[in-house]
């Protein structure tokens, strides 16, 4: 498929799934990350085909130094940072302190030197007994399951995690037929899912359907602490995307308007 020239593939933009990564692997490819962003001219850290490590973004390029701050934020500076915002010089002081920038990104380095990006500063959740969760690697862990498409987490000043959870349709339908279906939910409905809204929303509510996600999210999730479980869950009928603004142009996740677009149902997952 890659013509048997293809040595080394490069992801960025977003956190690159274990899945993926595994996925590529198996077929005797690298695909490494690196990071930046536009405000670094765009690149920290890079990987290579002999300098790379499982869900790190690499080491730090040449020239440029890195710190992580007391709440976890990473750090940069060097000639790589920009001068600031263009006519903007109340932005640029909020992210430019003593010549560090502040990315908003979290994370830690090693002892090898190589860097692991944890989430978003703004993206962290606080509970309410105040402990401090980032949500993407709880996500990145969830979407790592070939069965879940897409993921997002919430708990923001609550006792415990609540996911909305998108179902990879396809596989759903191999499992319903594989590992005997329910005997209440017929073949022709199982067909039906691809394309019929309103049998997928009727099979997304089975509670059979719903012990198959408790079950893989629970293992996803098995080695995280107690804090860092999805105590309840919701399956979603159709996948967050650009055309709702649920997504960014790059397929990032835009929480608040998934917030507000699912807010009766992440409020019943709370009752």
């Amino acid at each position: 498929a890659f013509g048997g020239s293809m040595r080394i593939l490069c992801s960025g933009a977003a956190p690159l799934s274990n899945a993926t990564a595994e996925f590529y692997a198996a077929r005797g490819l690298h695909l490494v990350q690196g990071y930046g962003l536009s405000e670094a001219s765009p690149v920290i850290s890079m990987s290579n085909s002999t300098a790379y490590r499982r869900g790190s973004v690499g080491r730090v390029i040449p020239g440029i130094e890195i710190r992580i701050a007391d709440d976890g934020e990473i750090l940069t500076r060097g000639p790589h940072v920009m001068l600031g915002y263009w006519k903007d010089p109340t932005a640029t002081s909020a992210v430019l302190r003593d010549s560090w920038l502040h990315t908003g990104d979290t994370g830690h380095i090693d002892s090898d030197g190589y860097l692991f990006i944890t989430g978003r500063k703004k993206e962290i959740i606080v509970t309410a007994g105040g402990t401090n969760i980032a949500p993407s690697g709880i996500e990145s862990l969830l979407t790592d399951d070939p069965l879940i498409a897409q993921a997002v987490v919430f708990g923001e000043g609550q006792k415990y995690l609540v996911a909305l959870i998108v179902p990879q349709v396809e596989l759903l339908q191999q499992v319903l037929r594989n590992v005997p279906p329910p005997s209440d939910i017929l073949p022709e409905t199982i067909a039906a899912l691809s394309h019929d809204l309103q049998a997928r929303e009727a099979v997304l509510k089975h509670p059979a359907v719903i012990e198959v996600f408790r079950q893989r999210i629970e293992s996803r999730l098995a080695s995280r602490s107690q804090h860092e479980q999805i105590v309840r869950f919701s399956l979603l009928s159709a996948p967050f995307s650009v055309e709702s603004g649920e997504l960014t142009t790059s397929l990032k996740l835009r929480r608040s308007v998934i917030e507000a677009n699912h807010r009766q149902r992440i409020l019943d997952l709370y009752r």
